[in-house]
């Protein structure tokens, strides 16, 4: 049941984040996303144009950084503004 009710928060499409994002890296709040169309690994600071709509799926790679120091060792570009 904690699955389903999960899986409907993540398409929603609320601009509040979900359980899982919430859980994955307390803390760190660098998102490290992978683009569907072009499979480009970027990272959204806080502040930014998209950082609140995007939403982190770790299931297809993306991650949590709490640095863009470390984004940017794990060969992630900062995605444009």
């Amino acid at each position: 049941m904690a699955v389903i009710a999960i899986f409907a928060m993540e398409l929603n499409g609320s601009r509040f984040p979900s359980l899982i994002t919430s859980i994955t890296k307390p803390g760190c709040n660098i998102k490290g996303n992978i683009s569907i169309n072009t499979g480009a690994k970027v990272y959204h600071v806080p502040g930014t144009e998209d950082y609140e709509s995007t939403v982190i799926d770790p299931t297809r790679g993306e991650k949590w950084f709490c640095t863009e120091s470390e984004a940017i060792a794990s060969s992630w570009r900062k995605a444009p503004r």
